[in-house]
């Protein structure tokens, strides 16, 4: 069997148990704004500029 490190949360940094997904934990521990933030900044330091520019 393959180990699997642990999973991290990227918000909050909190190593979740082995039977926590990392969706369940973002459900249930942080809200939509939380998420949404975090997902809009990874977005704007990436760069990534849509095709049609």
């Amino acid at each position: 069997m393959a180990f699997q490190p642990p999973i991290e949360c990227p918000l909050c940094r909190d190593v979740l148990e082995l039977d926590r997904t990392l969706e369940d934990h973002l459900v249930e521990a942080h809200t939509h704004l939380e998420v949404a933030r975090s997902l809009a900044t990874l977005h704007e330091r990436s760069g990534v500029q849509p095709v049609s520019d």
